[in-house]
Parts: structure tokens; C-alpha cells; sequence
């Protein structure tokens, strides 16, 4: 496999990062070099000796480039007389020093680590090196660490491929729940679309948010500065209402809901129109939330109407819609896995037995508000033989969330996809599915930029390189 330049591999990731604390250099015995000048917030030092340690086998190949690739500020140099005078001399003052072992000289502690794997080192040793309270997952005034709150390490990251599931749409480039918004998600590289109904008075199916609660859903004051419930109308009147555009839960901005309302494209679509099409002209799984009374039934019969039962999920908050699914359509495919997938619904108040509640609803999956959903959590959802999503609150609530609750993270920026992508939640629903979309993309070409870089290291051939790409991006 051909190698690539090391010098010009450091200076792009560390032209990358926004935040040099914290950050980490790995130093190989392999060419190339590395410019310190470049990381003047470098905190932390790996050195390699003359050959690689015992322990640092295949085994641990795929925990150490998930770590490696995932560290702020990834670099690489050949000896360590490319380092700056200071953290040279830090080098060569430890004792430990030896040609068989790999050491970590944190702060001037050295680290031996030939007889510890590497997935437990590296998030050891950013934790005794950091001086942030980000990095610590310490509480900052009355805002608290996100990382810490979900048990995950804050740089280090799952190294799986969640689905991405666009939350309403594409809601910060398009008007939220419209077919616009769903067909943006399909260009910008989506798995699925979430989407709400109601069934109006008229018996037509709708797809809408609305204000309100989880147990009162369909408020018009804020949507569309009017009083009442969407559940007030049929839908040819409710397809006649204006969106409010000031409203700052549509984060595609008053700019363009003015254009759409202009050409008559603002409005609340029926299921039929939005399934319809998605199905013709997308590949979208679709998740729909039942969200007023009396949805599941007629849904139900319109998905099979449309012969569109492998591509349609349900969920709900209310957990007796999803049980009246699934006691209607108990089917299992060959794999033991239910032909008409369910979501089980939690938001802040998750129960202790959320799980079994779940299991009793005759669920497929779980549905975790992102701040919830632990890795242990994550993990007794998928132990219990159901798949696990995470839902990101709208605009306003994620507004609130980053302003007031969480200091180490953005507003669905990638720190905060990275960290809840670490508990291995499979699938996410969210505001800003661009990003994670890009995010991943360059995560894979980084994957297989460090395994070209380490694979002299590793000693890993091309097939086992291959084997791993696969299995982490596939």
C-alpha cells in the first residue's frame, strides 16, 4: 500500500482543528516529520521506541485507529528530536525509556504500556493530561459536561456508521414537515426522514408538529399566530393556513418561508402526498410519529395501501398506539426481527423499566431523547434485542439545551454528534443531518488516512486493513 506524505497528514489535521488543548502527537519511528510550531496548546506526547511493543498487536489495531483518528490535533514524526526544545527534553528525560515498550509522557509522567491494551490508555491518558474542564467532563459554573452525563469519553468515539435520520426533514434549509424539507434530507445523504401526523376531524391524515405537549400536541399559536389545534380543521382548511415565519422553531429562517408561502409551496401536506412521493423518487426510510389520537390504524392501512410496509417505522410517546400495531401485525421475518418495525418513545422522566415498558408495547426499537441515552442504556436496549435511537429536541429546545445545560458541546455541532455517537446509539434524529453527513464522510477518508500512516506499525497486510475498513464503514 502506497504511504502518504506524514508532514502534510499533521499539517492538514492540524489546520483542521479548532481547539489545540488537549491535543495529542503520535511519534513513530516511521518518515516524515512534524512541525511542534504548528500546536502551541500540545499537551500530550506519545513516543515510540526502536520497534513496537509486544502487546500492540492486531488485536488492537481497530481500538487504537478509532482512538488515534478521533484525537484533536493528529500528527505524526519520526524521531524525537523533531520535537520543540521543550518537550524534547521531556522525552529523553525519562528514565522508563526503552526499544520495546510504547510510552505515553503525560505532563512528564510516563506511562508504560505493554502490558495494557490501548482502548483503555488512550482516554486514561487524555483524562490525566487535560487541564480543561472539557476535556475533565467537570461541571462549568451551572452547565454541566454532555460527555459526562451520557458516560463517554469526550474525544474518543464509537467507531460505527449510525443511520441518520433527519428530524422533520431537513428543517434548517427547508420549512419543517413539508415534502421540500423531506426531499432535501434525500440529497443531502439521509437514511430516513421523521415525520409527524395527526388525523384531522375530516379523517385525512396530516403531516404536522404544532406546538403544545407530548399529551395536548397540535398548538396554532406559534405556528401560525393563531389559537387552536390543528385537530379544529379538515385538510383543505388546514392546508390554507399561513406558517408564522418568525417563529424561531423553524430554523430555515423567515427568508424562506416568505419564498415558499410566494409560490405556494408553504403548506401542511397530507401523508398520502409526502409518502407517495417519497417512495417514488427517494430510497428514505420513513419514521413516522404518531402524534394525534387515532393515527395508528389509518396509517397503518395507507403504508400497506402503498405497499410501503418495509420502508415505514412507527413510534409514539403514547405507547398504546405502538402496542395496537403490533397486535394487529405480530409478523416476524426470517430473522426473528418484526416486519412492522416500532418505536417505543421516551423523553425526560425515563423510567427506571423503560426497557421493559418497551418490550410490553411489543416495540422494535427505543427512542431516547439524545441527553438520555446513555451507553448503558444504549447497551440494555440492544442486550433486550431492540435497535436504539436518539431524538434531538427542535430548534428552540436545542437553543436552550446548549445556552443553559452543556458546556462542552455546540449546538448540534460535531462535538456534540461525536459525543452521543460514543454511546452506539444506531441510529440519530436530528436537526442538522448535514453535518453528521459531512462529519462521517471525512471521519472514513481519516480512517484511511491513519491506517496508512500506522500500517508499517501494526504490521497489518492489506486484507486486514481492508477487513477493517469494512467493518467500521460499511
Amino acid at each position: 500500500m502506497p504511504k502518504v506524505n506524514r508532514r502534510s497528514s499533521a499539517d492538514r489535521c492540524l489546520a483542521n482543528s479548532r481547539d489545540t488543548v488537549g491535543a495529542l502527537a503520535i511519534i513513530t519511528m516511521t518518515s516524515g516529520a512534524f512541525s511542534p510550531a504548528a500546536a502551541p496548546g500540545l499537551m500530550l506526547v506519545a513516543v515510540e521506541a526502536a520497534s513496537a511493543p509486544s502487546s500492540f498487536r492486531h488485536e488492537q489495531a481497530a481500538a487504537f485507529v478509532t482512538a488515534a483518528n478521533n484525537i484533536r490535533n493528529l500528527a505524526f514524526a519520526s524521531k524525537a528530536s523533531d520535537l520543540s526544545a521543550p518537550l524534547q527534553s521531556t522525552v529523553e528525560d525519562s528514565a522508563a525509556t526503552s526499544s520495546s515498550d510504547l510510552l505515553l509522557i503525560v505532563d512528564g509522567t510516563t506511562i508504560n504500556t505493554s502490558s495494557r491494551n490501548l482502548d483503555e490508555i488512550i482516554p486514561e491518558t487524555l483524562l490525566a493530561g487535560a487541564s480543561s474542564p472539557e476535556l475533565k467532563g467537570e461541571v462549568s459554573g451551572d452547565k454541566k459536561s454532555l460527555a459526562a452525563k451520557l458516560d463517554v469519553h469526550p474525544s474518543v468515539t464509537h467507531s460505527h456508521r449510525p443511520n441518520i435520520v433527519g428530524h422533520r426533514g431537513s428543517l434548517y434549509h427547508e420549512l419543517e414537515n413539508t415534502l421540500q424539507s423531506f426531499v432535501t434530507s434525500h440529497e443531502l445523504g439521509c437514511d430516513a426522514v421523521e415525520l409527524d401526523v395527526f388525523r384531522l376531524k375530516c379523517g385525512e391524515l396530516v403531516v404536522f408538529h404544532g406546538g403544545g405537549t407530548d399529551q395536548n400536541p397540535g398548538c396554532l399559536r406559534d405556528y401560525m399566530n393563531i389559537e387552536g389545534s390543528i385537530l379544529d380543521y379538515t385538510a383543505t382548511d388546514a392546508r390554507a393556513l399561513a406558517f408564522n415565519p418568525h417563529h424561531e422553531e423553524f430554523g430555515c429562517g423567515p427568508e424562506r418561508i416568505h419564498h415558499k408561502h410566494e409560490n405556494g409551496m408553504a403548506y401542511i401536506p397530507t401523508l398520502r402526498e409526502v409518502l407517495h412521493h417519497l417512495r417514488d423518487y427517494t430510497d428514505l426510510t420513513v419514521k413516522i410519529e404518531l402524534k394525534g389520537p387515532g393515527t395508528e390504524i389509518p396509517t397503518l392501512n395507507l403504508v400497506e395501501e402503498l405497499d410501503m410496509v418495509g420502508r415505514c417505522h412507527y413510534a409514539s410517546f403514547d405507547h398504546s398506539r405502538i402496542r395496537a400495531i403490533r397486535v394487529l401485525r405480530p409478523q416476524l421475518n426470517a430473522n426473528g426481527e418484526h416486519v412492522y418495525r416500532t418505536g417505543a418513545l421516551f423523553a425526560n422522566d425515563l423510567p427506571d423499566d423503560f426497557v421493559t415498558k418497551a418490550l410490553d408495547a411489543g416495540a422494535s426499537e427505543v427512542h431516547l431523547k439524545y441527553d438520555t441515552c446513555t451507553k448503558s442504556r444504549i447497551a440494555a436496549i440492544h442486550n433486550a434485542g431492540m435497535g436504539s435511537m436518539c431524538w434531538f429536541r427542535g430548534p428552540i429546545g436545542m437553543k436552550e439545551d446548549c445556552a443553559h445545560k452543556y458546556h462542552d458541546v455546540g449546538n448540534e455541532d460535531e462535538s456534540m454528534y461525536r459525543t452521543v455517537m460514543a454511546t452506539g446509539v444506531q441510529s440519530m434524529c436530528i436537526n442538522k443531518p448535514d453535518v453528521l453527513v459531512g462529519m462521517i464522510g471525512r471521519k472514513a477518508d481519516k480512517v484511511l488516512d491513519a491506517l496508512e500512516n500506522i500500517d508499517v506499525l501494526l504490521e497489518l497486510d492489506d486484507a486486514a486493513i481492508a477487513q477493517l475498513v469494512e467493518a467500521d464503514w460499511s
